[in-house]
């Protein structure tokens, strides 16, 4: 019985960091997964691959997300960002979601971080980023050594383990993967 209780109490610290990261998870806002989570519906969900962006260990996949509650024939959409951690027992995947009301304003976030961030030299440490409703976080920071402007999309702000990290000539191709993705949402859930 000693054995038993010895055993509770050493195991006891795991399972309570396993609940206090569970807690540290952010609840999302988004409206298209608060879509997702009705009860008493039937739920058709498509998924359209967009262009990967980065390379090789740092590539991220983007998706549009076109929801249709078969019930009563509404649709939604978004756009979605996955990111893939490394790890003993295989890939993990983050999914962040970009609801649609929110695309003009990554667009915009990202084209000013493009035309106006890129071509200065920073004295000093600086970041931008652009944060939506489920906490995908898509910036750039000044890496003082290189000299150079790094991209990164967290998919989960809660950990650094889904961020992905590209060099600044993939924020273009990011820039217009969110733009295809608008407009496949407006013409699929008309």
């Amino acid at each position: 019985m000693k054995k038993i209780i010895i055993v509770l109490a050493l195991m006891l610290p795991m399972f309570l960091s396993a609940q206090e990261t569970q807690e540290k998870q952010e609840k999302s806002n988004s409206k298209t997964l608060e879509f997702l989570s009705k009860d008493g519906t039937v739920l058709k969900k498509e998924f359209y691959d967009l262009d990967d962006v980065g390379s090789s260990y740092n590539k991220t996949q983007n998706q549009v997300l076109i929801i249709t509650d078969l019930k009563s024939n509404e649709k939604r959409g978004c756009f979605r960002i996955i990111t893939n951690y490394p790890s003993s027992s295989g890939n993990i995947e983050y999914i962040g979601t970009l609801d649609p009301d929110e695309i003009d304003a990554a667009i915009l976030s990202m084209e000013k971080i493009l035309n106006e961030m890129l071509p200065t030299t920073p004295t000093t440490y600086t970041e931008v980023e652009y944060r939506t409703r489920d906490g995908v976080i898509i910036g750039a920071f000044w890496k003082e050594k290189k000299k150079e402007w790094v991209i990164y999309v967290k998919t989960k702000s809660y950990t650094s383990r889904s961020m992905s990290t590209y060099k600044s000539e993939e924020l273009a191709k990011l820039i217009q993967n969110l733009k295809n993705g608008q407009s496949m949402i407006k013409e699929k859930t008309l």
